[in-house]
C-alpha cells in the first residue's frame, strides 16, 4: 500500500490546509472586534456629550427655579400677589384705603423687570394667575413691554395651569410648548404660590423662556445621519429634536439591535433626554478598514480552497462514490453495491457500507413485522382503559340502590354495566357509529344514578352513517369531560347531545363527523392542554386512520363542542 495516498495521510493533508480556515476565522473576529470597540468608543464620548448637555440645561432650569421662588424671598411680592387674589386690582373694585396698592405694584413690577433682563437665561415673560376673587385675572410682566399688564383668560386656562402643578405641590414644574423648536419658542416653569404664613394658596406664577440656549447646548452634540437627540417633558411633549430622533424611532430603537439608546433624566425639571444613535452609522464610518481585512480574508480562503482541490483530486472521487452510496442508503436504496478504485481505505470503508445495506434489508423486515404485531397490542391496551372513579361510584350506587329496595333500577343498572363491559372486553379494534352511541347511552344511564335529573342527554344517529365502522371508545371520553368538567360545582344541570353526519368535500371524498355538545361551564381551550384520556383518542384515531382527529371549540359560562373528523377514503362500512 502506497501509504503517501492512504486515507489517513489524506486526512492529514486536508487537515494542514484546512488550518487556513481558523485563519479566516481570525480575520472576521478581527473584524468585528474592531467594528465593536469602535461601537464602544463612539458611545462613551456621546455619552459625555449627553451628560454635558444635560449639566448645562440642568444649570439653566435651576436659574428659572431662583426666579420663581421669589415670592417667597420678598414679602412686597407675596403681599401684591394676595391683593391679587383678593380682586384688588380688577377694575371697578375699591381697594380699602389703608393699602398702599400703588406702591407695592411699582415695587412688584421694578423687581420682576430686573430678574427678566439680569437673568443669564433668556426669560421672556413673567405671569401670576390668581386664585380666589381674582380668579380668570392675568398679570404679566414682558421683556419687550414696560409696567405690569392686566388681561383676562377663561377659568378653565387657569384649572389647566393648575392641574399640571397639584401633582408635585409648591415644587417648580417645567413644560415645553408645541412646535416650540419650530418657532424657535420657548418653555414654561409653573408653580403654585402660597401665602408664607397662611399657607393658603396664591395661584399659578408663569415663566416663560426662550429655548435658545437650550439649544445651544444640545446642538453641540454632532448627530450622525440616522442617529438622532430628542428632548421631551413630563408630558411626552417633543422640546427639541435633532437628526432622525422623533417619540416613534425611539419606541422603535428600544427594542432594536439596530440603534444604541442612552437616556438621561433631568432631574430639576423630570424632562428625558434620549440620543438615539444608529449602529449602521458607525458600521459605514469604519466600512473602508472592514473591507481590507475581509479582502484579505477572501484571498486566503481562495488560496487555501484551491490548494486543498489541488492535492485531494485523488481521494475526491473515491468519497463523492462513498457519499452517494450512503444517500442511496438513507433513501432506502438497501441492495445497492458501491464501487471504488484505488485506495484500500477507501475500499474497506465501501466494502462495510455494502453489508451494511445487506443487514439493514434484512432487520427492516423483521422490524416491520414486530412493529405490526405491536401496533395490534398497543391499539387493544389502549381501547381498553376506563375511569377507576367511574366504576366506583357505579357500585357505590348499586350498593344504595339495595339498601332502598330499588331492585327493578338496581337490575336495569346492572344490565347497562354489563353491556358496558361486553362492549369494552369485544377484541374488535372497530365498531360501528351506532354501537359506539349506544355504548354512550349505557355509560349516561349509570351516570344518572349518581346526579339523576341534572343529566339530561339527547342521541341523533344518522342511519346513513349508522354502520360506518370507526374506532372504539372515541366518544365516551368527550361524554365523560363533559360531565366531570361540564358541570358546576353546585351540580347545575347540564344537557349532552350526540350527533353524527357526513360532509362531502371539494374533492370528492367524504368526511364522518361525530358531535359532542354540552351546555356546561365550558373553558379557555388555548390554557388548557389535552388531559391523559384526550391523549388516548388522539393516539387511538391516529392508529385507525394518520388523518383522523379532532376538534373542541368552548366559551366559558357556554359550553362545549366536540368534533370527531375521520376521512372517508378507507374502507369503513
Amino acid at each position: 500500500m502506497n501509504m503517501g495516498y492512504s486515507f489517513r495521510n489524506i486526512s492529514l493533508r486536508h487537515f494542514i490546509i484546512s488550518s487556513m480556515l481558523p485563519i479566516l476565522a481570525l480575520f472576521c473576529a478581527l473584524s468585528f472586534y474592531y467594528n465593536w470597540k469602535a461601537l464602544e468608543f463612539n458611545k462613551d464620548v456621546y455619552a459625555g456629550a449627553l451628560d454635558a448637555g444635560a449639566s448645562a440645561l440642568n444649570m439653566s432650569f435651576a436659574e428659572l427655579e431662583q426666579i420663581s421662588f421669589t415670592p417667597y424671598l420678598y414679602t412686597d411680592i407675596s403681599r401684591m400677589m394676595t391683593y391679587m387674589k383678593n380682586g384688588y386690582l380688577e377694575a371697578g373694585v375699591e381697594p380699602p384705603d389703608y393699602l398702599n396698592l400703588a406702591q407695592l405694584e411699582t415695587n412688584y413690577t421694578l423687581l420682576f423687570t430686573k430678574l427678566l433682563h439680569a437673568s443669564a437665561q433668556d426669560v421672556r415673560s413673567i405671569r401670576f394667575y390668581p386664585f380666589g376673587q381674582g380668579r380668570g385675572a392675568c398679570y404679566s410682566i414682558n421683556r419687550d413691554t414696560a409696567g405690569l399688564s392686566h388681561t383676562q383668560v377663561s377659568w378653565q386656562t387657569v384649572d389647566t395651569l393648575y392641574s399640571y402643578t397639584v401633582p408635585y405641590g409648591s415644587k417648580a414644574v417645567f413644560l415645553g410648548l408645541d412646535g416650540a423648536q419650530d418657532t424657535g419658542g420657548s418653555f414654561l416653569l409653573l408653580r403654585t404660590i402660597k401665602d408664607y404664613d397662611s399657607g393658603k394658596e396664591l395661584g399659578i406664577l408663569e415663566i416663560e423662556a426662550g429655548t435658545s440656549r437650550i439649544y445651544d447646548s444640545l446642538d453641540r452634540i454632532n448627530i450622525t445621519q440616522n442617529s438622532g437627540l430628542l428632548l421631551t417633558d413630563q408630558t411626552g411633549t417633543v422640546v427639541y429634536s435633532a437628526g432622525s430622533a422623533t417619540p416613534d424611532l425611539l419606541a422603535q430603537a428600544a427594542g432594536s439591535s439596530a440603534y444604541v439608546v442612552q437616556d438621561c433624566t433631568l432631574e430639576r425639571a423630570g424632562w428625558q433626554l434620549s440620543l438615539i444613535l444608529s449602529v449602521d452609522d458607525f458600521r459605514v464610518s469604519t466600512a473602508e478598514s472592514v473591507a481590507i481585512i475581509f479582502v484579505v480574508a477572501a484571498l486566503a480562503f481562495v488560496a487555501g480552497f484551491v490548494l486543498y482541490r489541488f492535492q485531494s483530486a485523488s481521494a475526491v472521487v473515491s468519497i463523492d462514490s462513498i457519499l452517494y452510496a450512503i444517500r442511496q442508503l438513507q433513501d432506502g436504496n438497501l441492495n445497492y453495491t458501491c464501487k471504488v478504485a484505488g485506495n484500500q481505505d477507501f475500499q474497506a470503508i465501501a466494502d462495510a457500507l455494502n453489508q451494511t445495506g445487506q443487514k439493514l434489508d434484512a432487520l427492516i423486515h423483521t422490524e416491520a413485522e414486530a412493529r405490526a404485531s405491536q401496533s395490534r397490542a398497543e391499539y387493544l391496551a389502549l381501547q381498553s382503559q376506563i375511569n377507576p372513579h367511574f366504576l366506583y361510584n357505579v357500585l357505590n350506587g348499586f350498593i344504595a340502590l339495595n339498601r332502598m329496595g330499588e331492585r327493578q333500577l338496581l337490575e336495569s343498572s346492572i344490565l347497562h354495566l354489563t353491556k358496558l363491559f361486553r362492549y369494552i372486553c369485544n377484541n374488535d379494534d372497530t365498531t360501528t357509529v351506532a354501537r359506539e352511541y349506544d355504548f354512550a347511552v349505557q355509560y349516561l344511564e349509570l351516570q344518572k344514578l349518581r346526579f339523576g335529573d341534572q343529566i339530561t342527554y339527547t342521541v341523533m344517529v344518522d342511519p346513513a352513517v349508522a354502520d360506518i365502522r370507526i374506532p372504539k371508545l372515541v366518544v365516551q371520553p368527550f361524554v365523560e369531560n363533559c360531565i366531570v368538567h361540564g358541570m358546576e360545582a353546585d351540580d347545575t344541570p347540564i344537557e349532552i347531545i350526540l350527533h353524527s353526519m357526513l360532509r362531502r368535500e371539494e374533492n370528492g371524498g367524504q368526511t364522518l363527523i361525530l358531535e359532542i355538545v354540552d351546555t356546561g361551564v365550558g373553558y379557555d381551550t388555548a390554557s388548557t392542554p389535552p388531559g391523559v384520556g384526550l391523549t388516548n383518542v388522539m393516539q387511538r384515531l391516529s392508529i385507525f386512520h394518520e388523518r383522523s382527529h379532532y376538534e373542541i371549540r368552548s366559551t366559558p359560562g357556554k359550553g362545549t363542542t366536540v368534533r370527531i373528523l375521520l376521512e372517508m377514503n378507507r374502507e369503513t362500512t
